[in-house]
């Protein structure tokens, strides 16, 4: 797979959110204004360093990397950079996988549970979204507090715990309750994994790992019914669980073999080894912790949900990005109606109908250096040495176009059962391959728009198509047996055709819209 290993990328830094962060909920913490004690004469072990501010922090005593410090994870050696990417990219792959793998093994478990609807079933696909969402809001800010690979353990062994509960469950209640847990600390993978790359890999080469890793969470969802269809076939609706808990499982113990890679979090914690090992206190790094999590939580908590609310920018990009991804779930509805219900294919070979749009996702990566030739093709911005963010947007129109095409397809030929199936499953992999361009690119725009701020405006993204997808999955059932596969999908592709506009306005007129963010030059001047 022939990448381009030198393509340009959003400049995301976590680290900087995280200080913006703190900046904010300083706003709750009283300054005393009496002269404190110089930590020399502290008495106290358990000094709290204070924060950048203060004039305790000599500069000589700043514990920081050194150019070629083994312990910063961006000097790893290369294979275990590779390893740990792999890693990642891997345990991604298993806790999307378990949000449609479940969609192969509803027939049965409605059977042997008195499920009495397939409505009411499909509530384990949309509690799971849910779940994310709410993952997404709160399993950010506690690994910048504890550090990513506590969080990455804890939440990862929680959800593999959680999956037993759904494979021995004798109540459909049992179930949701499982799956709704297991998707809030599951969902780490997709809150932290971007992230852990960036902590990772050199500026120069994170576009090349952003592209492998994107492999785990955008075929997870495709790779679900097929697999989940052969599972189902053999070991039943509670051998689907017993699978994921096993690759889960795997996934969870290749993780913990990772070390930390959150930068802040080892300056921390050297510098406290210093401060103990010497016993002067004036040892400290700049990112030592000085505003408590209960006092910063509620601010990382509302960040993203002020973006959404108030940003142009994200009201579009949400929306779009939400309904794109909605429509991707709404598959693992209009697939097993057509190829099972309506074809009369068995649930395993139902499941290869994915196959087309696997294919699509897989091209997206193989075209990568193609879609990347168009971009550069942009001119350089003068005073930043980048391209603008909206040069990215060019491929994202070609995709625009491929999507609703692929989704036109796949309706038009879905009835009469006469049409060759080949032909639904060609309109998949044009789907496949719009739906991924469109999903990776246009979340890079968001990124690259917010900068600093670029976690906070990824975790609302992560909320809105979350919450829309699973309130359409729910809807899915219905929307379908109402319409008939074919006009539910003619009507999914005009909503998608519908949308081309936002990419093409934001093309035209993208730079216009960012510069005029009220609330990032507000962000900005108080992180000033």
């Amino acid at each position: 797979m022939a990448l381009n290993a030198t393509r340009e990328s959003p400049n995301i830094d976590p680290q900087s959110d995280e200080n913006s962060i703190a900046l904010e909920a300083k706003r709750g913490i009283s300054t005393p204004t009496d002269e404190a004690t110089p930590p020399s004469q502290a008495a106290s072990s358990a000094y709290l360093v204070p924060n950048n501010e203060s004039s305790w922090h000599i500069p000589e005593f700043c514990v920081d990397f050194c150019d070629d410090d083994p312990e910063n994870p961006k000097n790893w050696k290369t294979w275990y950079q590779v390893c740990a990417i792999m890693a990642i990219t891997y345990t991604a792959w298993a806790t999307v996988l378990y949000s449609t793998c479940y969609s192969s093994g509803i027939t049965g478990m409605m059977v042997e549970l008195g499920i009495a609807s397939e409505t009411v079933a499909n509530l384990g696909i949309s509690l799971y979204l849910i779940g994310w969402s709410v993952g997404a809001l709160v399993l950010a800010p506690l690994s910048e507090t504890f550090g990513r690979r506590p969080v990455y353990f804890v939440s990862l062994l929680v959800y593999v715990g959680l999956i037993p509960a759904a494979a021995m469950a004798d109540s459909f209640a049992v179930v949701l309750v499982a799956r709704v847990l297991g998707s809030i600390f599951g969902g780490v993978m997709i809150t932290l994994a971007p992230g852990s790359l960036v902590d990772i890999v050199p500026s120069s080469r994170l576009a090349l790992a952003m592209s492998v890793y994107s492999i785990g969470p955008l075929n997870g969802p495709v790779t679900g019914p097929i697999i989940g269809g052969f599972v189902y076939e053999r070991w039943g609706w509670r051998g689907i669980n017993w699978f994921i808990m096993i690759i889960s499982g795997v996934g969870w113990l290749l993780m913990s073999c990772i070390k930390e890679t959150y930068q802040p979090i080892i300056l921390r914690r050297r510098a406290a080894a210093k401060r103990q090992s010497t016993g002067d206190l004036r040892w400290w790094s700049k990112h030592d912790e000085t505003i408590p999590l209960q006092q910063r939580l509620p601010t990382a908590i509302w960040r993203p949900i002020q973006l959404c609310i108030t940003e142009p920018v994200l009201w579009f990009w949400n929306l779009y990005i939400a309904v794109i991804y909605a429509v991707l779930y709404l598959c693992f509805i209009a697939y097993p109606i057509v190829f099972s219900d309506l074809r009369h294919w068995s649930p395993e070979i139902s499941g290869l109908a994915f196959v087309g749009v696997l294919i699509g996702n897989t091209l997206t990566v193989l075209c990568e250096p193609m879609l990347r030739r168009l971009i550069n093709r942009h001119p350089v911005d003068a005073r930043t040495g980048k391209r603008a963010p909206e040069s990215a947007v060019s491929v994202i129109i070609i995709a625009a176009v491929l999507a609703p095409v692929g989704q036109l397809i796949f309706a038009l030929t879905s009835l009469p059962t006469s049409i060759p199936w080949i032909a639904s499953i060609i309109g998949g992999v044009l789907f496949g391959f719009g739906n991924t361009v469109i999903f990776t690119y246009g979340t890079n725009y968001v990124a690259a728009s917010y900068g600093m701020f670029a976690s906070s405006a990824l975790v609302s993204n992560v909320v809105c198509r979350s919450l829309l997808a699973a309130g359409l999955v729910e809807a899915g059932e219905r929307f379908y047996h109402a319409l008939s596969p074919r006009l539910a999908g003619i009507v999914l592709a005009a909503l998608e055709f519908g949308l081309i506009p936002i990419p093409v306005l934001f093309y035209i007129w993208g730079h216009k819209v960012r510069v005029r963010s009220r609330a990032l030059k507000r962000l900005n001047t108080e992180s000033a």
